[in-house]
């Protein structure tokens, strides 16, 4: 890569640890029962607003030592993970896509709503539906403003469409006719419409991937919690914020697996 295109990485960070930042900071509040976006950011501990020096992401917390300047309560450390998340996540996309912008153009927003998703589901257990239509609708316009025009014929386009809804809507099958065998839910209502929005993103083979990855990253986690911090598995695991997981580590490290589980049809 030349240096425009670090430059460009660098300030696609930038802008991700804002991202990050902002998500966290709606989705605890959600989580909290309060408006997301009402009044400005204030120390959990003593309530004081805080300045614009103590919101530059993932700067102001290494800086106060996780801290709060004004009463030195310590700033939970999902404030800094979700900016790094934000910064990872934007810098992986610029990388791997170069100096082509088109993918990017969908990609960008689509990383930040499934960000504010997995935080969502990770304080509060819920996917706000505003973030699903998001998701969705964001897709919708690509498709009107850039995909339609290049792709061939509409029935290919809704023939396409139709194979890749059944994915989602075979696991819809499974986990009502396990539910209704156990008498127990096995995945929230949440999860299941993430599942078929995502949908509008992947095909069918990356669906399948997607799901596996998901369930070993929310075991990964699992296993990791319980060894280290000496938690019991929570039965209300956040399977949306591991779906988001995959959804990136899919996107960009999936396709030669799915390519070569594609050549045994």
């Amino acid at each position: 890569m030349d240096v425009c295109q670090y430059y460009k990485i660098f300030w696609l960070a930038v802008a991700g640890a804002a991202v990050g930042s902002f998500a966290n900071c709606a989705a605890s509040r959600l989580a909290a029962g309060e408006p997301p976006f009402a009044g400005r950011s204030q120390c959990a501990a003593c309530g004081r607003q805080l300045a614009a020096r103590d919101l530059i992401p993932i700067i102001s917390f290494l800086v106060n030592g996780g801290k709060c300047r004004f009463c030195g309560g310590r700033i939970p450390r999902d404030c800094l993970a979700a900016e790094l998340a934000g910064a990872l996540s934007f810098a992986l996309l610029g990388w791997y896509w170069g100096s082509d912008w088109q993918p990017l153009i969908l990609w960008l927003p689509a990383a930040a709503l499934l960000l504010g998703v997995a935080l969502c589901d990770w304080h509060g257990r819920i996917i706000p539906d505003l973030l699903l239509l998001a998701l969705l609708g964001w897709r919708v316009l690509y498709f009107l403003f850039w995909d339609l025009p290049l792709e061939g014929g509409l029935v290919e386009i809704l023939c396409e469409l139709i194979v890749n809804m059944l994915a989602p809507a075979l696991l819809l099958a499974a986990v009502l006719l396990g539910e209704i065998l156990l008498e127990s839910e096995l995945m929230g209502g949440g999860d299941l419409k993430l599942f078929f929005v995502l949908a509008l993103y992947f095909n069918w083979a990356e669906q399948l991937l997607i799901l596996f990855v998901g369930c070993a990253v929310g075991l990964l986690c699992a296993a990791l919690a319980a060894v280290f911090m000496q938690k019991p598995l929570d039965r209300a695991l956040p399977f949306g914020s591991y779906l988001a997981v995959a959804c990136g580590l899919v996107l960009l490290w999936g396709g030669p697996l799915v390519d070569w589980y594609m050549e045994w049809f």
